[in-house]
């Protein structure tokens, strides 16, 4: 698997590490300028949730170009491992929280609401239902939600029945990503 970095920001040019789990990708660095590029200065001072945050690399990748503060949640510990030693690389660990929980779990139980959602969870997983209508809870009323996802998942039926909009939508090979908005 090719090294990650860290793009633009405070953090330019960081290598990430990568967690040894099955069937994990990193999201590639043409796909992370085009998202940050995209979102521009909505970073500014936003409060992050890197949601299946595997590496961390989306939250890191926010928190160098100004977020103010990333909660990062994968049910995964090998992956928790692994943010923890990325955000030291930065030196961001006083900007951030970790959690080792399921993500549905996590949203349903939120109590903050974020600026920004970053979801890049497994491809073949295409059941989002639910974890979607839950974000509604936690997104600012100006907020975004960057959707990476594979070419299974129908982006217009999951959320016919939500209050989301896609404002925008990519496609890089067989990743695709959706920017949202309430």
């Amino acid at each position: 698997m090719k090294p990650i970095r860290v793009t633009s920001g405070t953090a330019k040019n960081t290598k990430l590490n990568i967690p040894e789990i099955e069937g994990f990708k990193a999201v590639q660095d043409i796909v992370k300028q085009s998202i940050f590029s995209i979102l521009g200065d909505k970073v500014e001072n936003a409060v992050c949730l890197d949601l299946y945050a595997g590496s961390g690399s989306l939250g890191i990748e926010a928190l160098s170009r100004g977020a103010k503060w990333c909660d990062f949640v994968d049910k995964e510990r090998e992956a928790k491992r692994i943010v923890l030693e990325n955000l030291a690389k930065c030196k961001f660990e006083s900007n951030c929280e970790l959690f080792t929980k399921n993500a549905v779990k996590f949203v349903e139980n939120a109590v903050k609401k974020y600026d920004l959602i970053f979801l890049d969870p497994f491809y073949e997983n295409t059941s989002h239902k639910f974890l979607v209508k839950l974000l509604e809870n936690v997104l600012n009323e100006n907020g975004h939600i960057v959707f990476l996802h594979g070419e299974k998942l129908d982006m217009k039926k999951l959320l016919a029945e939500t209050k989301f909009k896609i404002i925008t939508q990519r496609k890089f090979g067989k990743s695709y990503f959706d920017i949202l908005s309430l």
